[in-house]
This record gives structure tokens, sequence and C-alpha cells, in this order.
């Protein structure tokens, strides 16, 4: 059935027509200067990539150098990105910038496409065909911006386009094609997308928990429609941000990122419903699609989920290295605190006396640190944990930490699989180019890697779920929780 709404103009921008000042190099120099930057500041490839290894990489390079030497203009996103898809690893990303001038801006926005779009028709449309929409029409907010996803206008299947309901710049008007979606999976998508300047970024959206869509970077929320069995999973306002809702002696906090920001935000929740942590009978904690960030950001919840006797660990800790390069280098002044600091300092020192080698991170010469504590146990009985393929990172943390409580069940599907190599940063392939740029992990967990890793596994939960197959995964944990409680 047709989407009943009128088309007042399309005018495609020229999608891949990006001029001069996006890059001043050409895609085969791009790809051979961010082929160099992974080898010299990758812990992955100087510990992984050698023998028969070593020779499929040579060889898939190659191919990709082929491409590369025929490939202009912003096309060149494909070629380095599957550079960095060779190595599968959830922290070693393509990141993209483009700088345009005043009058670049101006010429683009005089050609944007447009498409006529009244809010109450096209949410009468969402709700007379239900059953047959794609997970990802309906409308979406970004901050303050609202976007209408509908099916792209030139009637192709598996095609989509986010619409403008607000503007957020004065050059942006409602009615604006602000992205373009080609569905490439269930519930995956690859994305163009046009920024406040006009500058067109590509990225691969994922919808997490039917309301949570991840751009990487970036992060859209659901607003309609919405099931019932999915409100309260995300703020209204920001979908970065943690929420809690009590439900029937349920405690349920749901998590999608562990940006820095959002531990103010969880730490008030938390003081806020102390009693209702105190007293709930189960607590359940969402990280479907959770992007990440720092892993203190949680800490705050950490007494309602941990056991005083714990398990073991389920992934090895050995001491943490970083590989010293002139990256590392600058990494390690910028993130480390003052290097004034006897820490920073003593690293410093060290990487600049092994260049190109691993290097422990902690100082040698420091004493260990005190055996912790048990934990004072408060709260909940039973703690339910719901993860996804999207968790990654810094929430993969705190799974590792749930598993050892002896309260805590992990429900879901693997998680991304991110802590083998940790801690990102990202740098200038070259001073000429602006458009491409490297992030990287730049701590590596163990020499011993890949023996013992988890990339491309992930972290087990302990009852696998086929989340395509269940309508509201967070009952579903509820209910499990409380028939363990009755046994």
């Amino acid at each position: 059935m047709t989407l009943m709404v009128t088309v007042a103009s399309v005018r495609p921008v020229p999608a891949h027509g990006q001029t001069a000042v996006d890059s001043t190099l050409s895609c085969s120099e791009d790809l051979r200067l961010m082929r160099a930057r992974i080898e010299q500041n990758y812990g992955g490839f100087r510990l992984e990539v050698k023998g028969t290894k070593l020779k499929r990489f040579e060889s898939a390079y190659a191919a990709l150098m082929v491409r590369a030497e025929r490939t202009l203009g912003a096309e060149c996103y494909f070629v380095l990105k599957d550079l960095i898809a060779w190595f599968d690893d959830p922290h070693l990303f393509l990141y993209e910038t483009v700088r345009l001038d005043t009058a670049e801006t101006t010429r683009r926005a005089r050609s944007v496409a447009t498409l006529a779009m009244d809010e109450a028709a096209v949410r009468a449309y969402y709700v007379s065909h239900a059953r047959g929409l794609d997970p990802l029409e309906g409308i979406w907010y970004d901050g303050p911006l609202r976007f209408a996803v509908v099916p792209d206008p030139d009637g192709s299947k598996g095609k989509f386009v986010a619409v403008l309901l607000n503007s957020d710049s004065t050059i942006w008007h409602p009615g604006a094609i602000r992205a373009r979606f080609v569905r490439r999976g269930a519930g995956r998508y690859d994305v163009e997308l046009w920024e406040r300047n006009f500058a067109l970024h590509h990225r691969e959206a994922v919808i997490h928990k039917n309301v949570l869509l991840r751009l990487s970077p970036g992060m859209w929320g659901k607003e309609f429609p919405v099931a019932p069995s999915d409100r309260g999973l995300l703020d209204p306002l920001d979908a970065h941000r943690p929420t809690l809702i009590v439900r029937n002696g349920s405690v349920i906090v749901s998590i999608p990122s562990h940006d820095g920001p959002n531990k103010a935000v969880l730490d008030s929740l938390v003081r806020l419903h102390e009693h209702d942590l105190m007293n709930a009978e189960r607590l359940i904690v969402d990280l479907r699609g959770n992007e990440g960030g720092g892993s203190g950001m949680s800490a705050s919840l950490m007494p309602y989920i941990a056991s005083a006797h714990q398990r073991p660990s389920l992934l090895k800790q050995d001491e943490a290295m970083i590989l010293s390069s002139d990256d590392q280098i600058s990494y390690a002044r910028s993130s480390f605190g003052p290097e004034t600091s006897g820490f920073v300092k003593s690293l410093i020192a060290r990487m600049q006396a092994h260049p190109g080698e691993f290097v422990q991170l902690a100082d040698p010469s420091d004493p260990p640190d005190p055996p912790a504590k048990d934990s004072v146990i408060i709260g909940p009985k039973r703690v339910g944990v719901l993860i996804d393929r999207g968790t990654v990172s810094a929430s993969e943390v705190l799974v590792l930490e749930a598993l050892r409580s002896e309260r805590v069940t992990v429900f879901g599907e693997p998680t991304a699989g991110a802590l083998d190599y940790q801690s990102t940063s990202i740098v200038r392939i070259s001073p000429n180019e602006r458009r491409w740029f490297l992030g990287y992990p730049t701590i590596t967990r163990s020499l011993a890697l890949p023996s013992g890793g988890m990339r491309g596994r992930g972290i087990a939960p302990t009852v696998r779920l086929d989340l395509a197959r269940i309508p509201d995964a967070v009952a579903y944990v509820e209910h499990e929780l409380r028939r363990k409680s009755n046994t």
C-alpha cells in the first residue's frame, strides 16, 4: 500500500559529488595511509596478523588497492570501511568528517531534496499499516530534532528517507530529507546522512530493543509508534540517557550509553529510587544496544548487582599494555592526567625508550592494588541483565562484573566482544587528509592475544535468547526471575 503524502519536490543532492574541500588525497593514498596508521598504533595488528593470517591480509589489501585506484571522492568510504572491517574489532573504526566553506554549504542548501509531510497524516499511516511497517518506519528523535521515516518516494523496496519535522538551523527546513536508508538485513541499514552544514556522512545503522537506532556514531530514539511493552526504555528527550521504571515489584533500568555525561543522570536516578531499589524483588538492567563509554558510569548501580562471594572472572585480566608510537605517546599525554604526575612521566619515558614495542601500562615499580573488599549486599535477591550484539565496550565490563554475582542471570545474545583492545583514540591519517580519520583502541589487554580473546565471540549470556522472536524481552526476563524466586 502507498503512503498518503504528496511529493512537493524531490531534487536529490549529488550524493557522491563532493568537492576538493572534502579531501586532498586520492583514495589509494588514503588506503595506504590508513594501513600505515593501523600498523603503527593497533596492538591487534602486531599480535595477530602473522603467518597465514598475514598472507590473507595482504591478499585482501591488494584487492582493496585495485578498488581504490578507480574510486573517487566520498565513494572511498566503502574501500576504507572494508579495510577496517577485515579486523572485526568494534574499537577499530573509520571516522568521517567533512568541512565545507559557506559557499558550498549555501549551494547544497539550495538543492536539498524535500518531501511534503503532514505529521497527522503520517501518524495515521503508521497506525493503519501497523502490521506491515518496517521496524525503521516511524517518528524518531535526535535531541530536539524529529524525523518521520517513510518509504523512499522512488518506490524502491527496502529504501527509506528521514524527513525533518522540525529544524535545527536556519538553513534546514521541515520537509527536507535529512537521511536515506537502504535495508541490508533484519534491523540493519546503510545510511547516507546529511549534517547541519549539508556535508554527507556515511553510517551503518542497527535497531536495538525496537526503539533505539544506533548510527555509530550517533543514536536516535523512536517516538512513534511504540509498543506499550517498550515504553520507558528510552529518555524521551535524549536517547543516550538511562531510564528507571518501577512495576510489579521490579525495578527496570535501561542504559543505552556508558558515555561520561550519563553517569550523573544514572547516579541521580539511583538516589531518587533508593527506596524502590532497596525493596525491589527483582532488578532488570537492560544493556541492549549500549554504545559503551566509561566503565565507571554505572558504578552507583553495582551495590544492587554484586554479591559478597563472587564467581571467578570469565576474562583473564593480565597486565594492560600500550604499543609505543608517536600517536600513542600523544594519547598518553592527553588521557592519563597531567604530564607532571608520576604515572604519566613514567609511562611516557618508558614509551619513548621503547619505540614500536609494547610497554606495561602500570609502572612496574608501583605496589599492587590491595584486594577488593566484599560488597555490602542490598536490594533485590534476583537480578537480570539483558544483552545483545550491540552491547559493547564499557557495558561489557558491567556484564563481566554482573556474571561474577551469585544473584545475577544474564539473558539475551552474546555481546560485541570489544575488550581485547580497549580505550579508543581518533587520529589523522595524514596532515593533508581532512575527511578520513582512524579510530583505534589504545590499550592491549594481554600479550597472549588472540589466545583467550573474546573478539568475534563476545560474552555469552547465561540464558541465550533469540531476541527477534521475543516481542517483550523485559517481560520475559521478569517472568524468569519471578519463576526462579519461586523454586
